[in-house]
């Protein structure tokens, strides 16, 4: 366990390090990311207080409340990396933009839930997909988009104070509205373990569609390298844990495995580009 948060937090040093070099908003980026890692605890912790749905494995190292600190590290690093791959997606309608970094976090979460889950770094009381409940995974992308909306794309006339602030309070408020909403309103009443073989290939069957969309409109030559390059680092990170606890979950990572013919056809399409 050691090790693996380790490796994590190399991760992120990692991506701050690429994504602040030679770059003149370095301060600007960092005093954002630290007010994303404030929502994003505050957001987990009174979530874990008030519902009880998951918790974490008791051998993090460091916790704060009843949040890992890595986790808390992790988040903004997440969300500024959707959010940098949803402009370059949406540069023709940027009122999308939001949306579509929720959306990619929420596709993000689609693969780490049931790999961090898998591999004990946390646990969920309610059945899903692979044992994640979709109120669970449907908590990121929420999470992110209210992020992008209130603090990375905020107004340019507002103070830099107010836009934090609206970056601390939005992001908490609208994720529990939104998140009680949808459990309430629909989830609540469809909680139930979803078969693990009809999901893989369910996942299997979006990744074709996806591919074939992205080499039907070059979805790759519209991206950065570094963008993608930056990317890589964790998505080995998840395929090693997936890999070192596969044991007895073979469908699983077929089921993760789905993520890779999109990424590679992107890959190749901007390196021909």
């Amino acid at each position: 366990m050691i090790l693996l948060q380790l490796i994590a937090l190399c991760i992120v040093l990692i991506y701050v390090f690429f994504h602040t070099k030679g770059q003149a908003g370095a301060a600007r980026f960092l005093s954002k990311a630290s007010v994303v890692s404030m929502a994003c605890w505050i957001t987990e912790e009174t979530c874990i207080r008030f519902y009880g749905f998951y918790s974490y494995n008791p051998s993090w190292s460091l916790f704060l409340g009843h949040v890992p600190v890595l986790i808390i590290l992790i988040w903004p690093v997440l969300i500024h990396s959707s959010w940098d791959l949803a402009s370059q997606l949406s540069w023709q309608r940027p009122k999308l933009i939001p949306l579509a970094a929720g959306a990619l976090v929420l596709t993000d979460a689609l693969l780490i839930e049931p790999v961090a889950v898998n591999a004990d770094l946390w646990a969920w009381s309610e059945p899903g997909i692979f044992h994640v409940p979709p109120i669970g995974i449907l908590g990121w992308g929420v999470f992110a988009f209210f992020c992008t909306l209130f603090f990375e794309k905020g107004p340019p006339s507002s103070p830099s104070k107010r836009r934090n602030g609206l970056t601390l309070v939005v992001p908490v408020i609208g994720t529990h509205v939104l998140l009680l909403g949808i459990w309430w309103g629909a989830l609540r009443w469809i909680n139930m373990d979803v078969p693990s073989v009809p999901m893989a290939g369910v996942a299997w069957v979006l990744s074709m569609v996806l591919t074939h969309t992205i080499l039907r409109q070059g979805t790759g030559r519209h991206l950065k390298k570094k963008t993608l390059l930056l990317r890589i680092p964790a998505s080995l990170f998840f395929l090693v844990l997936l890999v070192s606890n596969a044991g007895g979950a073979e469908i699983l990572v077929v089921y993760v495995l789905a993520s890779v013919p999109p990424y590679i056809t992107i890959m190749v399409q901007q390196y021909r580009h």
